[in-house]
């Protein structure tokens, strides 16, 4: 099953894409650039900068997918220029702090933007989204191999 994420909180999408897609416990965060969600516009100027709001958007967007931003496992970073690559992983890792992701860091090109980013979360089960777990039960198991 698959549902997508819409929320307010983040930019809307500029074309055909689902700002994140829901399978399971998994999130898939679509790529994310430095948009501001209120002025609809990139204010930010550092890359410093608008590395810490693509992040906010996409913690934004798995939050309203039910998950917290100590659920992103992976992020995929794209800059328009590897001379950033200093700034854009500090800006990084005072954003995650200790609970890094995994990263791909790459160059593509952009146009005008200087990086955009991607995400997966893992939502954890412990947290009640009003769904049974049951998936890693023993018993659960076994009845969905009798189904089949």
């Amino acid at each position: 099953m698959r549902s997508m994420v819409h929320t307010n909180k983040a930019p809307q999408p500029a074309a055909a894409y689902s700002q994140a897609v829901v399978s399971g416990d998994l999130i898939f965060v679509s790529g994310q650039v430095a948009t501001n969600p209120v002025t609809g516009s990139i204010d930010a100027t550092s890359i410093e900068d608008q590395v810490t709001q693509a992040l906010r958007n996409i913690e934004a967007i798995v939050k309203a997918g039910s998950g917290t931003k100590g659920d992103i496992v992976r992020c995929g970073v794209f800059l328009a220029d590897l001379n950033d690559f200093a700034a854009m992983n500090q800006a990084y890792k005072e954003f995650f702090g200790d609970a890094l992701p995994a990263r791909t860091t790459v160059q593509a090109g952009l146009g005008t933007l200087r990086v955009e980013i991607d995400a997966i979360a893992v939502r954890s089960r412990t947290r009640g989204r009003g769904r049974a777990a049951t998936p890693n039960r023993p018993a659960a198991r076994a009845k969905q191999r009798k189904r089949s």
